[in-house]
């Protein structure tokens, strides 16, 4: 029989309805609702979104595309994917950008006369960051670094980056390259407040690409056992939905380099198979892979004790002077 727990994920909320209340920085509260801020915000703006044909960049750029901004600009090193990108969403107020945020000279171009940033473009799976460490510095790290120091330049008004649970504590190169990143944002913010800055900690997407939900589909249909590293392993998730309501309203609370970090349920993953294919279905134990963990966490002990708590979140604000 299926875990009714897991039977339920998708209807279960994991972090608010959309007009909760929120604590303000003056520790004051007020009711924000998230559609009109964002209305205010983006209409006739020029965002730029890097990783846009990626799982959190695509999802972005179609919350983006309700707010009637003046143009977006989609921002990718796959052709392929940039392709697809414009068959769904058309020419119309778009721009698809081929590219490497690790050019310089490439995101200054894509840049030029932007108001707002999104940046999602990362090297995400940890296998691939461990045999390839300098890719990920150089994409994780220095990429970010060039779209940090073009914004500056390019007088943008505001940057959000996203980044994960894994730069908690990290063990593998893709957390401490996003260790790295977040601390960035702080320390770059502290260097130069006329931009905005702001960071968003978050888990794994719900049914995201390369996720564990198209693995197990897909084992499925081809009637394989599923690789399974640990049946003990655990992980935060966050539904494509409540994704986005969390980044825009960290986008439009956020602006001196603070870190969003957003409550999240933690899943076993052994659950999330019995609720897909059921207690009988076979399995293959793997291993642990080189830098994974059994159980990620959200915040570190000393996060938690300085964090500014509100109902559905946490705000870890920059130390740098």
């Amino acid at each position: 029989m299926a875990n009714p727990a897991i039977n339920n994920i998708n209807k279960t909320p994991i972090i608010w309805k959309r007009e909760d209340t929120i604590a303000t920085p003056s520790g004051t509260n007020d009711y924000l609702r998230v559609t009109w801020n964002l209305e205010t915000e983006f209409n006739n703006k020029v965002v730029c979104v890097f990783g846009g044909t990626g799982t959190i960049g695509s999802l972005i750029i179609e919350h983006l595309k309700t707010l009637k901004p003046y143009s977006i600009r989609v921002f990718s090193n796959d052709e392929n994917s940039l392709w697809d990108s414009q068959q769904k969403w058309g020419n119309r107020n778009m721009r698809y950008l081929l590219g490497d945020i690790r050019n310089l000279e490439r995101v200054r171009v894509a840049l030029k006369d932007v108001d707002y940033v999104f940046n999602c473009a990362a090297v995400k799976h940890v296998p691939f960051a461990e045999m390839n460490p300098l890719e990920a510095v150089t994409t994780n790290i220095l990429g970010l670094e060039n779209i940090i120091n073009a914004s500056i330049e390019k007088g943008v008004k505001k940057l959000l980056h996203i980044s994960t649970d894994k730069a908690v504590e990290p063990t593998c190169i893709m957390g401490a390259t996003k260790f790295i990143g977040e601390r960035l944002i702080q320390v770059r913010w502290a260097q130069n407040p006329i931009v905005g800055m702001i960071c968003v900690r978050l888990g794994n997407v719900w049914n995201s690409r390369g996720s564990i939900l198209p693995l197990i589909r897909e084992c499925k249909k081809q009637q394989k056992p599923i690789p399974i590293t640990s049946l003990e392993m655990t992980r935060y998730f966050i539904q494509p939905e409540e994704l986005i309501e969390f980044v825009f309203k960290a986008f439009v609370k956020g602006f001196k380099g603070e870190i969003f970090v957003p409550k999240l349920k933690i899943v076993n993953i052994r659950d999330i198979i019995v609720g897909e294919v059921g207690i009988s279905y076979p399995y293959e134990i793997i291993g642990v892979r080189k830098g994974e963990k059994l159980t990620e966490k959200l915040l570190t002990e000393e996060e938690l004790n300085d964090a500014e708590e509100c109902e559905r979140y946490w705000i870890i604000r920059h130390e740098f002077k």
